[in-house]
């Protein structure tokens, strides 16, 4: 112990002797506190790194970044309220970049308070203000197509992609490993790997885009499940029409909207086999969408937040950022691809004749299929 904090010891214990010894304790543990040291001028230090050295550290390039921050300067939640006792408020390009640094790298919120010089609670509320402007944005950065013509090009550049017709969308769902919620059960969070997770369920287009997510079910649900319960699959049917269909893997119901490739057990016709073929060269889109998603925005290797609210939003947030970035032609080449109450009769009567129109379709599209 140095000089200085023995003497601030003895100067308390030789004190009034009237005072108690709750209040000599209290003054003994404000005086030895440690305050937290924080990093000076780390916004000036990003300023003078190159364009190259931006993207490195915030895996963003610079011009997203500041757009992103034009974007929220003039947004409801960018607007800046009187500050109280002279204490200045951080700037929209601190708020901005401490977010995408806290998504972009595997690090604490702590860790991202001190870099940036900003109270811990400060960056609590600054997080929650940032998120809370994405996902309003989100609408119109996370959209389907919706007018006709619209369709008819999507569906043209995925042909281009395998020559499988009609699709206008790649869905599958992805885990996000999550801590256990506070107060909840581990058990109703974990997948098969027994890891807490929380399902991220996307459909993307063409440029590896998402254009709908849905999220915050636990890891336990399965895909189809999962799929039911989310929004758009009660809009899809009318949306996709009888021209277009979504496509996914075998965890997803075979509907004339949502087409699945043929299970093979070893006796696939050649027709089935180049079905499967051209389907699958298609949907893996998806799975590279996720991969540049999770390889973009470490934190979702892991999200070490407690309330299931904010881990919905904060991965809604980097999908949206995810759909910025490659509007902006902003991509990154390291490979890091981590890659009821209803009649049981009724339902079941309504899910046969379903899968059966998603037989027709998809054996009109496997004959109609050229040759190699």
């Amino acid at each position: 112990m140095d000089e200085k904090k023995w003497k601030v010891i003895m100067d308390l214990l030789t004190s009034s002797s009237s005072s108690s010894d709750e209040e000599l304790y209290a003054n003994l543990h404000i005086s030895m506190r440690k305050k937290l040291v924080k990093v000076s001028g780390f916004i000036y230090v990003v300023r003078q790194w190159s364009d190259i050295q931006f993207k490195q550290n915030f895996r963003i390039n610079r011009d997203t970044s500041y757009e992103i921050i034009s974007q929220y300067k003039i947004s409801p939640f960018g607007a800046k309220v009187k500050s109280h006792g002279g204490v200045e408020q951080i700037s929209h390009e601190v708020e901005i970049l401490a977010f995408i640094w806290f998504a972009a790298n595997k690090s604490s919120l702590r860790d991202v308070s001190q870099r940036f010089g900003i109270g811990l609670s400060t960056l609590y509320r600054s997080i929650e203000k940032v998120m809370e402007f994405l996902i309003f944005i989100a609408p119109k950065v996370i959209r389907f197509p919706k007018t006709m013509e619209e369709k008819e090009k999507l569906s043209s550049e995925f042909y281009k992609l395998a020559g499988f017709p009609g699709v206008i969308g790649c869905i599958d769902g992805t885990s996000i490993p999550i801590s256990t919620p506070a107060h909840k059960l581990k058990h109703t969070y974990v997948n098969r790997h027994d890891i807490p997770t929380i399902t991220l369920q996307g459909i993307c287009d063409n440029k590896r885009k998402f254009i709908d997510v849905f999220t915050g079910t636990p890891g336990k649900v399965h895909d189809a499940r999962v799929w039911k319960l989310s929004d758009i699959s009660k809009e899809i049917g009318v949306i996709c029409g009888n021209r277009f269909h979504l496509i996914g893997d075998n965890a997803y119901p075979l509907r004339k909207y949502l087409l699945t490739p043929f299970k093979n057990f070893g006796n696939l016709s050649p027709q089935e086999t180049r079905y499967n073929k051209k389907f699958c060269a298609t949907r893996v889109i998806i799975e590279n969408c996720f991969g540049l998603l999770k390889g973009r925005f470490r934190q979702l290797l892991k999200i070490e937040m407690h309330n299931v609210d904010k881990i919905t939003k904060f991965i809604i947030s980097c999908c949206v950022l995810h759909n910025i970035c490659i509007d902006n032609n902003d991509f990154i080449y390291e490979g890091d691809y981590i890659c009821d109450n209803v009649e049981e009769d009724i339902l079941i009567e309504n899910e046969a004749q379903l899968k059966r129109e998603g037989e027709a379709k998809r054996n009109c599209i496997k004959n109609s299929l050229e040759y190699i």
